[in-house]
């Protein structure tokens, strides 16, 4: 899929998108803001490397205590946050481990993108492999294209 579908199918439906993420440093708000016309359908997106940043933007502190910053319940709030503090219809968020080391006892490579269209929220877990900057990719691949099939199935 051409990068440049997910921008005409939300230019086209009259849908924004925003994002948060944390293991892809902005690469996905990077990557879509570099489709030209982004901005009639690209509101924003906080990079929230930190525990503190998530929290600070309204990431429960008991789900980064309990399940951890690399788990579906936390990509799913920072999903939500993002749609919430952008009034998106859309949004992406991004949590992982893109090594050198396990985090949380969790591997390199594990991570987890949540996507929300308009009022459904989806979670995917990954366990990728490659350099940082391969699996950070990846991840904004999968983004790209699972956002698209569920736009597309929510029209």
């Amino acid at each position: 899929m051409e990068r440049k579908n997910l921008l005409d199918l939300l230019v086209s439906n009259k849908l924004t998108l925003s994002s948060m993420e944390s293991l892809t440093g902005g690469l996905f708000s990077s990557t879509f803001t570099s489709l030209p016309g982004a901005s009639q359908a690209f509101l924003g997106g906080i990079v929230s490397y930190a525990i503190s940043s998530k929290e600070h933007f309204g990431v429960s502190e008991e789900t980064i205590k309990e399940k951890g910053a690399i788990s579906p319940e936390c990509a799913k709030e920072m999903a939500l946050v993002a749609a919430e503090h952008f009034h998106s219809d859309c949004s992406v968020s991004f949590t992982g481990n893109a090594g050198p080391e396990a985090q949380e006892g969790k591997p390199v490579g594990l991570a987890y993108v949540a996507i929300k269209v308009k009022d459904k929220l989806y979670s995917y877990k990954l366990e990728l492999s490659g350099t940082r900057d391969s699996i950070r990719r990846q991840l904004v691949d999968f983004a790209f294209s699972t956002l698209y099939e569920k736009i597309s199935q929510s029209l």
